[in-house]
């Protein structure tokens, strides 16, 4: 099989075409778009693998050109943009598959194989995975040729799985895929169902683990092995890794020197930066180092130094969405800061990465709000970005409150605004030794946080300020500070305490919420959505313990009046298990008068919530008992 490779990531391709060489691949290898187009129309190849950012031609104008002449060779795009928009903007010019750097090296060997097998005539009709056949004209499953019967669901779970062996889904999206919008099954229905298939498939013969659990993730097949013997699978996969371990190692000793260079021109990029304004052509080279960098550093699983590379693209991107070369000062610093953190990432070595885990594209983001460009703030912006934290400043009230449209009215905001940040932390130190702002200023910065948590509830806003006692405290918290820190303090006490504040806000939660009414419920679910809640619904109270235990919740909500077992009886059953007393418990009732919520709370209540309710005020004050929870977690002993 020939392959085109269009990268102008030397390290990369010099890399990938190792390994494609050594799965018996003819690899032609070129560094930009028009050269790539001057090889695909000359020659025939099987496969087109494509960067996306290219010199000359990009990856996604060549796949299009590619396209419009009637060029049918499968085309899988590699890059580093990772956002569903730049996926479907690949997809829409012609790519076949889109994978993201950094990438698992046998999923990728395992995609490529899967496009150079797909017929451009006729789609996939008969599905394989090893000794399972599963025929869709004949709707009829195999195994080492015995029939396997399945029911109409577990025939669709094995159907999607087969269809993309290597996706991980979770049961939400297994949900999604496979249920009509008029049924309203829990995530336990999927596992029940994926449990019986398993059996099924076990029973004539198959791996117990053929359907396997990636813990957090979701459910996908499992990758076929050559040697059925467990012991003989995890040598052979341990001595693969080692191999490949080493190549990785050796071939970054072979390519670190033109990292470092790349790196050294950001930095003088980051000091002209901080004199002058960029050109154009400086600012267009410095987004390609950038983009190239963090391909290179992600494919050798060098995470820190691949987030730090994309932060300092991103920087640049939003500048040219200004339709601007010029920084602020803030900004300027905060570039420099993020780059010189990136020159001491380089320094790691090596390793395997799991591009989910390594990857996660929920990064916390935080704003820093600093009218007077405190080193104290560029140190802490450091120490952020170096966890993984995207961190952006403004060097003043009127930036930040056009960044989070507080300028404009509230009904264009959604229009005009990408999802605000998880946190904004708002600088009222005037510096270090004279500490107390301007009264002018600290006023504009207090009307600004008034602002921004009324415009924006669900973001958290810190405070670092000089003035701490009690009557200030007090005045912070009504405007909307939801965590107060006294100055003068080291930074890392700082970000540790806005870090377990951005845990609880950007993890997902879970929250299981029982009800017989299943209507009102799918209400509350769909209310609830916004937050970024993990819900498990349950209109059978008699199923909660055996689902409960499944879920493990980190709250839970229950109805008062239900069939067989009532709230209250739930909320004794969990009170009764010590590893349970401490868990939230909020009631949601019709009943308001004061004798049930009495009760309630007797029985170890947390709070007790009134229907109808807003889902705003909903969530707050689920919010509120989650944040109790955790601080009693963190609470020393």
């Amino acid at each position: 099989m020939r392959v085109l490779l269009v990268d102008d990531d030397k390290a990369l391709t010099t890399l990938l075409t190792s390994q494609l060489m050594a799965h018996n691949y003819v690899v032609d290898c070129v560094a930009d778009g028009e050269t790539g187009w001057a090889y695909a129309s000359t020659f025939e190849y099987d496969l087109i693998v494509l960067d996306w950012m290219l010199p000359q031609l990009s990856g996604v104008r060549l796949c299009q050109r590619l396209r419009q002449q009637g060029y049918g060779v499968p085309i899988l795009l590699l890059t580093v943009k990772n956002e569903q928009i730049n996926k479907i903007e690949g997809l829409e010019a012609g790519a076949d598959d889109y994978v993201v750097k950094p990438f698992d090296m046998d999923e990728l060997l395992a995609r490529m194989r899967v496009l150079l097998r797909r017929s451009p005539l006729e789609a996939d009709t008969v599905l394989s995975w090893g000794k399972l056949q599963l025929d869709s004209i004949s709707a009829q499953v195999h195994y080492s040729g015995r029939p396997v019967s399945l029911t109409a669901k577990e025939y669709s779970l094995l159907e999607l799985f087969l269809r993309s062996p290597h996706q991980v889904y979770s049961a939400t999206a297994l949900l999604d895929k496979l249920w009509s919008s008029e049924e309203f099954p829990s995530e336990a229905t999927v596992r029940s169902h994926l449990r019986r298939l398993r059996q099924k498939l076990s029973q004539s013969g198959a791996a117990a683990d053929l359907i396997e659990t990636v813990h957090g993730l979701g459910y996908r097949l499992k990758s076929l092995v050559i040697d059925a013997s467990p012991t003989a699978d995890t040598s052979l996969c341990d001595q693969r890794s080692a191999r490949y371990l080493e190549g990785l190692t050796q071939a970054w000793k072979a390519h670190k020197g033109e990292s470092l260079a790349r790196w050294q021109t950001l930095l003088q990029i980051s000091q002209t930066l901080q004199v002058k304004k960029l050109s154009e052509q400086q600012q267009t080279q410095a987004m390609q180092i950038a983009h190239s960098l963090a391909g290179t550093l992600g494919t050798f699983g060098l995470m820190k130094g691949y987030r730090l590379a994309l932060q300092v693209e991103q920087l640049l991107l939003r500048a040219g969405d200004r339709d601007r070369t010029d920084f602020s000062t803030a900004q300027a610093a905060q570039f420099h800061t993020v780059v010189t953190t990136l020159g001491h990432a380089l320094d790691e070595s090596p390793r395997l990465v799991c591009p989910v885990e390594d990857n996660p594209p929920n990064a916390p983001k935080v704003m820093m709000v600093d009218v007077n460009s405190m080193s104290y703030v560029r140190q802490l912006m450091a120490m952020a970005v170096a966890q993984g934290i995207e961190t952006s400043v403004a060097a003043s009230v009127e930036a930040a409150s056009h960044s989070l449209c507080l300028d404009r009215p509230a009904q264009t905001s959604i229009e005009l605004l990408a999802p605000p940040p998880d946190m904004v932390l708002v600088n009222l130190v005037a510096g270090e030794t004279d500490t107390v702002l301007d009264e002018p200023i600290l006023q504009k910065l207090l009307f600004f946080i008034q602002q921004l948590s009324e415009r924006w509830p669900q973001v958290s806003v810190t405070v670092i300020t000089p003035q701490a006692d009690f009557g200030n405290r007090l005045d912070l918290v009504r405007r909307g500070g939801a965590l107060i820190i006294e100055y003068p303090v080291a930074p890392s006490e700082v970000l540790e305490a806005i870090s377990r504040t951005l845990i609880l806000n950007v993890c997902p939660r879970k929250i299981m919420i029982v009800d017989d009414d299943a209507h009102y419920l799918k209400q509350v679910v769909q209310l609830l959505h916004p937050w970024n809640f993990e819900i498990t619904p349950l209109t059978n109270p008699q199923r909660f313990w055996t689902l409960f235990n499944q879920v493990q919740p980190d709250l839970v909500v229950f109805d008062i009046e239900m069939p067989h077992i009532n709230g209250f009886e739930l909320a004794q059953v969990l009170r009764s298990h010590a590893k349970w007393q401490h868990l939230p418990i909020v009631f949601l009732s019709v009943h308001s008068d004061p004798a049930k919520q009495d009760q309630a709370f007797a029985l170890g209540a947390d709070d007790y919530i009134t229907k109808p309710v807003q889902g705003q005020a909903l969530a707050t004050r689920l919010l509120n008992r989650l944040s109790q929870a955790a601080n009693h977690l963190h609470r020393p002993a």
